[in-house]
């Protein structure tokens, strides 16, 4: 009988030992490919009217930062995208740039806000609506693995050279922020039609002392 008990101890152990994970993801990401930018797009950087070339290139270094920061904040259910990690290696590597992109869009608006309260507070507003264009819901899946990808592609080139990753890689970003599935697990679209939610009725007379749902004087 030990020996029973040994031999069925033993097969218990193999299989635990090679039973599959418990949960495992599967993603290929359809294509986010874009073209380089090559100025300000409405859709996502606020309106700088009369901005020079150097001051819209400083826009849109700050806006790739924007982009990063928020998904350090957004993508951290995966620990392996390294959000967080490809943040602060971009701040610590490229700080002098990122500074000089800081000042170069904060001038832009002490020129053209003239006084110095308008200027602070248009430069505020800048900030918020940059990095609030990126924030997504549905499109969180494509934002955050780009966010792994694009993430690592500032880090190799020599400090300076941020602005022109950032025009490279700021449109499959955005492409990015939309919602999609996987390229072998397509995800259904869900519109407005479909995310609606029919309440019961309010009415005292519908409901119980217990705060329940009586159904034989009201309909769902």
């Amino acid at each position: 009988m030990r020996q029973y008990r040994v031999a069925v101890a033993a097969l218990i152990g193999l299989f635990v030992i090679a039973s599959p994970a418990s949960a495992q993801i599967y993603y290929k990401p359809p294509s986010f490919s874009a073209a380089p930018l090559t100025g300000l797009d409405a859709s996502f950087d606020p309106a700088m009217p009369g901005a020079s070339a150097a001051e819209e290139k400083a826009a849109l270094t700050w806006s790739l930062r924007s982009a990063l920061n928020l998904a350090a904040l957004q993508c951290q259910f995966e620990p392996m995208l390294r959000t967080v990690e490809n943040y602060n290696a971009i701040l610590g590597n490229h700080s002098d740039e990122l500074a000089g992109a800081f000042s170069t869009i904060s001038n832009y608006y002490k020129r053209t806000k003239k006084a110095p309260k308008l200027a602070q507070t248009a430069l505020d507003q800048y900030g918020t609506r940059v990095i609030s264009s990126y924030s997504t819901v549905r499109g969180q899946i494509g934002f955050c693995y780009m966010a792994g990808q694009s993430g690592r592609g500032p880090l190799s080139p020599p400090r300076g050279r941020l602005g022109a990753r950032g025009s490279e890689r700021l449109g499959g970003r955005r492409l990015a922020l939309k919602p999609a599935g996987g390229q072998h697990f397509p995800r259904p679209y869900i519109g407005p039609g479909l995310t609606r939610l029919k309440l019961p009725p309010m009415e005292d007379k519908c409901w119980d002392k217990k705060g329940h749902f009586v159904q034989k004087k009201c309909a769902a």
